[in-house]
């Protein structure tokens, strides 16, 4: 998800209780990719936003126990997830959206 957003590979490191996404953002992200990024994170157990004077870059950490209680109702959840963030313009312009939210839930719920 990150990927698409912004264009770019992030970087992954692989620790004993978790997968860490790191993703240096470009200057000047439009709204709608701004919107991705967001989403993308949303969907992470852990994440955050690292600004410093040579760089910026957002990161998120995926716990490997809840990838190993992923199943298909969790893959249905996020799929229903992503394409209500890439169709509504709330999500799209970076807005509050309610919808989001409950569809983030849910698919946490199904991971556990």
């Amino acid at each position: 998800m990150l990927t698409a957003a912004i264009g770019a590979e992030p970087r992954v490191t692989v620790d004993p209780d978790a997968f860490r996404v790191e993703a240096d953002l470009p200057a000047g992200l439009d709204a709608a990719a701004h919107s991705a990024v967001l989403a993308a994170l949303a969907t992470a157990d852990r994440y955050g936003h690292t600004l410093t004077r040579v760089s910026e870059f957002v990161w998120a950490e995926i716990s490997r126990e809840a990838n190993v209680t992923t199943t298909d109702s969790s893959d249905a959840a996020y799929r229903a997830l992503l394409g209500h963030t890439m169709t509504c313009t709330a999500c799209r312009t970076g807005a509050a959206c309610p919808d989001a939210t409950k569809l983030v839930r849910a698919w946490r719920e199904t991971r556990r």
